[in-house]
């Protein structure tokens, strides 16, 4: 995938009928990325407020999205145009009440929240998400971050890596922290080569489609970037954000993150703050597994705002 390329979003070409997105309705996307979410919100006739903390995917965005202006909302901004087609807000997703307070926002028809990052986010050299290339080991979605991986990789001792590394549902947890508290002994680990190399003595050589490394970055990815605990803050959010009959969704791509979402669902159910749309999260389909088997772990949770 090359930085010219679009990222391709899960359940693409069903967020229409999946949120039931007539002429109108407000949408929130809450994790633009490239904006493939967002395109088919406003290809429906919706008023779209996007949201990414990632600078440069406001820019992709609106260069896959050309036929439409977004007017950019910063920490700064004070006041929007109050008949807006499509706001992009550069911040963290979890400020969102915050904001629809501060900037008197429209209540939504459906927000839609997309836990995993963007391909061009994992192949940028520059962000140490690959384990495919030579890269420094820092995984953060912004600089304002302090932490990298490296940091945390050279500085947590056996027991907490093991922790850290389960939070991704890696069965070799143990044994890599332990492998990596070894090497850490001679020289740091700095780059994502040594740690995927690392993790390929521990697990044995590539075998099917997933790569050995995958859970570890992952596991990694969501420490550096506070994954869990900013989904754990934003979901509570959600029911008071929706109009009655709104509806909202979350893609999750691991079993860490579907349970947080799964748990927070049924305790909206048992408040009598949703209805759940979907008992089973929805997968992908066949044919967009076809196109794109980036998305096969995807599940989809949807809930309905009872009035």
């Amino acid at each position: 995938m090359t930085n010219t390329q679009r990222h391709f979003s899960a359940f693409r070409g069903e967020i229409a009928k999946l949120f039931e997105l007539t002429p109108g309705k407000v949408f929130y996307d809450l994790t633009l990325g490239d904006g493939g979410h967002t395109q088919e919100a406003l290809e429906a006739g919706c008023r779209v407020i996007s949201f990414d903390v990632d600078p440069e995917a406001v820019v992709r965005a609106t260069s896959f999205i050309t036929n439409l202006t977004p007017e950019i909302v910063t920490s700064q901004t004070n006041e929007i145009d109050p008949d807006f087609k499509w706001l992009i807000i550069n911040d963290n997703f979890v400020k969102i009440t915050e904001y629809v307070n501060k900037l008197k926002l429209p209540l939504a028809d459906g927000i839609m929240v997309d836990l995993g990052p963007s391909q061009f986010q994992v192949l940028s050299p520059e962000r140490g998400f690959s384990f495919l290339s030579e890269e420094p080991l820092d995984m953060r979605l912004t600089k304002d971050l302090g932490v990298t991986a490296a940091d945390l990789i050279n500085a947590l001792n056996e027991g907490e890596l093991a922790s850290l590394l389960q939070l991704g549902d890696e069965p070799f947890a143990r044994p890599i922290a332990r492998a990596i508290v070894k090497v850490r002994q001679q020289s740091r680990i700095t780059t994502t080569k040594q740690l995927s190399d690392l993790i390929l003595r521990v697990k044995g050589s590539r075998q099917g489609k997933v790569h050995p490394a995958t859970k570890t970055f992952m596991a990694l990815r969501m420490a550096v970037n506070l994954e869990r605990e900013v989904i754990q803050e934003l979901l509570p959010q959600l029911p008071s954000l929706l109009n009655p009959e709104g509806i909202a969704g979350v893609i999750s791509f691991h079993s860490g993150e579907d349970k947080l979402v799964k748990d927070f669902m049924k305790d909206s159910v048992k408040n009598n703050l949703l209805s759940a749309i979907n008992k089973k999260p929805l997968t992908p389909s066949q044919e967009e597994l076809k196109i794109s088997t980036r998305t096969r772990s995807a599940k989809l949770r949807l809930a309905r705002k009872i009035i």
